[in-house]
């Protein structure tokens, strides 16, 4: 599956997680099986303005640019909030209408994986083994959430 090895390629340069018309750029995800139904994992903050948004929503998109693409759509996203900007007027940019019933995504990326959540569960960062990423990743709280979504269907858009 193209779309799989693409995602795991461009992920770590960064994706946008749609909900509630808010997209946050997200750099962790996590493709599987889980209850005999195929899944992807997104990884929230508790402090982020999208957790709430999560919190309250049935389903979520994960927009996956073309590698290399939509760096300052990237940027933006990653590091301004949606309590304070409207993301999508502030870039000009336009939504991918859902194909198969969860979120819109983000127009002009070449992936739109969209989820249905199955499981909202705590990491608790006082359970990691290695020091070492527990110091680095949560030095001072803020765990995330992992969203498990099953994946509804996923949309090409031609780029």
């Amino acid at each position: 599956m193209d779309w799989m090895k693409e995602t795991a390629r461009q992920l770590p340069h960064g994706a946008f997680l749609m909900v509630g018309k808010n997209p946050m750029t997200i750099g962790w995800g996590q493709f599987g099986v889980l209850w005999g139904k195929p899944t992807f994992t997104v990884y929230v903050r508790k402090s982020r303005y999208t957790h709430a948004l999560l919190d309250r929503a049935d389903t979520f998109t994960v927009s996956v640019p073309a590698f290399g693409t939509l760096k300052d759509a990237l940027a933006l996203c990653g590091t301004r909030s949606g309590r304070d900007l409207d993301k999508m007027q502030a870039l000009s940019a336009a939504f991918y209408p859902n194909r198969f019933g969860a979120q819109d995504g983000f127009s002009g990326c070449r992936y739109h994986i969209e989820c249905r959540i199955l499981c909202r569960t705590e990491l608790n960062e006082h359970e990691i083994e290695d020091d070492a990423l527990q110091n680095r990743y949560y030095p001072n709280g803020d765990p995330h959430t992992m969203y498990v979504g099953e994946i509804l269907g996923v949309s090409e858009e031609p780029v």
